[in-house]
């Protein structure tokens, strides 16, 4: 099969592709099932199976352990190695120099899962008001469903702006059962933003506040809300950001404490705006299974505790770059003598596969990251290690077989909003706004209040309150002084145009119509 008949099969999405085991997007998890011979009519021709349907839109935001979906390391990778606060063991290197390369299967299954999404929501889109019209699902319900289409589709539509710059943007299925037009050709990355901005503001009104416990997970009117504000952002329309975050005001809430925001126990709590939903039990060693788990807790433990693991490391520069104080460090990164802040997750609870001690075998006495007269850097490069993505004390590792487990990932939290909207003030010349509202995340960190407030401030404040998750890297990018704050604090130098990834060379060999970034 040629590249281009590759691309084209995968993006061929019949409705049928929705019917789940799984109704709901929190305590069950979402698994597709084999829909042969199912019919549009059947898939939209129900409240169930066609709430079913857009839970297929959510469900390629999943982990499929043997990769054939969302590599959640493909999430974690461009947002965080590019800050250069954290880095790989050996492969992936490309990230410390912005030397990216063009043929990375990380980028291109990125590029075909979000097409995938996009493909479905268009259908859901397409169909769901012929439903709503004829009376086969329920008015309120059908509108509800078209909202969180929409959101996904300019979720979706963000992940790949963030990443690429302008990308194809595609409303309508192309005729057919094709979901997605092939050949389209870039627009902008204001026309795209422009498209999630459409998308955002459509789907608010038929969202809700909330959900009940059934239905946790799904998007609300302050998840489309903080995705607005991000957008407008990107766009340059401070005013109209300022407002979409100020109406998550009332509606949502910082954790008290900073540690409690990653807890594996705290899925969906209250600062989490939009997270994707794993199913909440450790897994075993088979690569070959389809049940919505993720090894990126594995890759960032420790392999001198897991076996398996040490894969993905923060760094001593970001480490040591914390105030004095700030309560973040230690929920962000521990390294060489430091304790596991959560204390379900304490280190000398691991069944140990790789002794590091002369403890009996199976066991370990030492409660620390290593020591500083010993570091662990058995795979990692210097010894420090992601807590944020290291939260599940079920799972152990390799050779104790579990490297698979549910906890979430946060895409979106009020944290995040909160800062965005003290951009804004800041960007509009409301400086004492931006000081009142960047104090709160201060104060919540434990650290003095600002006084006065620069760009500068804004960025080491996403940098500590966001690193390690999924956005920090498109945060700097979107101040338009990405380039400028990685040279003040790593001395590093971006090429020209290597703020942006590259567009996989597989899609553009497949589509005529797409230009390559120019950089690359």
């Amino acid at each position: 099969m040629n590249k281009k008949s590759y691309k084209i099969n995968l993006l061929k999405i019949t409705a049928g592709f929705a019917i789940l085991i799984a109704i709901g997007c929190s305590n069950e998890f979402l698994q597709d099932k084999n829909t042969k011979g199912i019919t549009d009519e059947v898939v939209f021709g129900s409240d169930l199976t066609a709430t079913a349907a857009i839970s297929g839109i959510y469900d390629v935001l999943q982990s499929d352990s043997d990769g054939r979906e969302y590599d959640t390391k493909s999430l974690f990778v461009p947002a965080n190695y590019t800050t250069q606060d954290y880095e790989d063991s050996g492969a992936d290197t490309e990230f410390k120099t912005y030397n990216i390369g063009t043929d990375s299967g990380r980028f291109n299954n990125l590029w075909i899962i979000n097409y995938k999404g996009i493909g479905r929501a268009n259908i859901a889109l397409q169909k769901l008001p012929k439903s709503i019209e004829s009376g086969s699902i329920s008015k309120d319900l059908g509108n509800r469903l078209i909202a969180e289409s929409k959101f996904l589709r300019g979720l979706l539509y963000t992940m790949l702006a963030q990443n690429f710059g302008g990308v194809p943007v595609v409303v309508n299925p192309s005729g057919g059962d094709v979901a997605v037009d092939d050949y389209a050709p870039r627009n902008t990355q204001d026309e795209t933003f422009a498209q999630v901005v459409a998308d955002m503001e459509a789907a608010i009104p038929n969202l809700p506040w909330s959900y009940g416990p059934e239905d946790k997970g799904r998007a609300t009117k302050a998840t489309a809300y903080h995705y607005l504000g991000n957008a407008y952002m990107w766009m340059k329309q401070y005013d109209k950001a300022a407002k979409a975050f100020e109406a998550l005001e009332g509606h949502a809430q910082l954790e008290a404490d900073f540690l409690n925001v990653h807890a594996a126990a705290n899925r969906n709590g209250k600062e989490s705006l939009f997270e994707i939903q794993f199913y909440d039990k450790a897994s075993d060693m088979g690569w070959g299974r389809n049940d919505n788990v993720t090894a990126l807790q594995s890759f960032c433990m420790p392999n001198e505790i897991s076996g398996w693991g040490g894969y993905i490391n923060a760094t001593k520069v970001l480490y040591d770059s914390f105030e004095s104080g700030d309560k973040r460090k230690f929920a962000t990164v521990i390294g060489p003598g430091d304790v596991h802040p959560d204390p379900l997750c304490q280190i000398k609870d691991f069944p140990n596969n790789n002794i590091y001690t002369d403890a009996p075998a199976n066991t370990i006495k030492m409660n620390t990251a290593g020591t500083v007269a010993k570091p662990w850097t058995a795979v990692s490069n210097a010894g420090y290690f992601c807590v944020k993505t290291w939260r599940d004390p079920a799972l152990t590792g390799n050779g104790n077989g579990k490297i698979f487990g549910g906890q979430n990932l946060i895409l979106a939290r009020y944290g995040e909003s909160l800062i965005s909207l003290a951009e804004c003030y800041l960007n509009l010349g409301k400086t004492a706004e931006a000081i009142t509202t960047i104090n709160k995340i201060r104060t919540r960190a434990g650290l003095a209040s600002l006084t006065a407030i620069t760009t500068t401030n804004i960025l080491d404040e996403y940098r500590h309150e966001m690193a390690g998750e999924f956005t920090l890297w498109y945060l700097y990018r979107r101040s338009g002084k990405a380039t400028e704050y990685i040279k003040l604090r790593h001395n590093i130098t971006i090429p020209a145009g290597r703020e942006l990834m590259p567009l996989p060379k597989s899609q553009i060999d497949a589509n005529p119509n797409l230009v390559q970034n120019t950089s690359y």
